[in-house]
């Protein structure tokens, strides 16, 4: 049996086609390309089957996709790409028996507990007890879940918070909430704590010292990389500062999404963003900003939170997803155990069992 596993983002589309062997599920395939690429998530699916040979398309089983957006009966609506799909349209299109489509950062709530321990970068030591995980991820958007260990399962919990309006915490964050709104209306963290957030926040410093961004040179990359590595080699002081400003707009957002799930099991920061970024992460402005949370500061100081390098930490926790479906689905078919989790828990974060 052979199973297709992907990590569908904004910018990247990740698949693996994964088989069964007599010692665990085995990678046969991977591809990693551009989300726009493609016109969508079908067109993506059915370029990565038609490399395949005709039998390892005939024993692909089932899909299992972890995408950036919110997930409802099936059905996704990308947040950051033009794109739409159904689990049911996607399984007669593309003639797979079953697709499962769960929220990207769901899957990667998956992945924490298979982690190791020499892939987490400490930003603030803290002392970890049994309460829920928080998961932020930066990058092309800005995501956030929660989960959390009960006797025999994890339970996870996404979320939209990245949507949630940005509040402003100094009179420069004011001042930049005020330009960006008038552009834009609706001003919420993801604006600002994204790829895309972080060069707008650049040229709003840019536009205070009076010099044109990237020293007036037309870019044909992404930008954002760009930024960081100004603010590293401290070659452009709008850089800086708006380095700065994002790690104090992204230490408060955290302590509040902390607060909301009271993550005393610990923060853990991922993305693609967030590898440039984690050099500053351990400075003061960061952790304050973390901290700052009045009578709670003490609280908020006990609250671990690690940077996690995982290469493809979304991959990972799909797969475990997965493949512990399949093990339970398995065991079911052959015991006729109870227990099974039902196919609407899967697709809305529910509770799934160890095997």
């Amino acid at each position: 049996m052979q199973m297709l596993i992907g990590d569908i983002g904004g910018t990247r589309v990740r698949l693996r086609l994964l088989e069964s062997t007599a010692g665990g599920w085995q990678i046969r395939h991977e591809s990693i390309r551009r989300s726009q690429a493609f016109e969508s998530l079908e067109h993506a699916l059915r370029g990565f089957l038609e490399e395949l040979s005709r039998t390892e398309r005939a024993n692909v089983r089932e899909a299992w996709l972890a995408v950036a957006g919110p997930v409802a009966n099936g059905r996704v609506r990308f947040t950051n790409l033009p794109w739409e799909s159904e689990a049911h349209l996607l399984e007669t299109a593309l003639k797979l028996p079953s697709v499962h489509l769960v929220n990207d950062l769901e899957a990667l709530a998956h992945a924490l507990p298979h982690i190791p321990q020499r892939q987490l970068i400490p930003i603030q030591k803290g002392h970890a007890d049994s309460g829920p995980r928080l998961l932020i991820s930066v990058g092309t958007g800005l995501g956030v879940a929660s989960s959390f260990t009960e006797a025999d399962g994890i339970r996870v919990l996404p979320s939209e918070g990245g949507h949630s309006d940005f509040a402003s915490q100094t009179r420069e964050q004011h001042a930049l909430w005020k330009s960006l709104s008038e552009q834009y209306g609706h001003v919420s963290y993801e604006r600002l704590l994204s790829g895309s957030g972080l060069v707008k926040i650049y040229k709003y410093h840019c536009d205070r010292y009076a010099c044109p961004p990237f020293d007036g040179h037309v870019l044909t990359e992404d930008p954002a990389p760009l930024v960081c590595q100004r603010a590293e080699n401290r070659e452009d002081k709008a850089a800086t500062a708006a380095i700065a400003c994002f790690s104090e707009i992204l230490g408060a957002f955290a302590g509040n999404a902390a607060l909301f799930s009271l993550a005393t099991g610990g923060v853990y920061l991922v993305g693609g963003l967030l590898a440039r970024l984690q050099p500053f992460l351990s400075d003061h402005r960061f952790i304050q900003a973390f901290q700052r949370k009045g009578r709670l500061q003490t609280l908020m100081q006990t609250i671990p939170i690690h940077a996690v390098t995982t290469a493809e930490p979304g991959l990972e926790g799909i797969t475990q997803l997965a493949t512990r479906y399949h093990s339970l689905a398995s065991a079911s078919r052959h015991t006729g155990a109870q227990g099974l989790p039902r196919e609407s828990e899967v697709h809305a974060g529910g509770y799934h069992r160890q095997p």
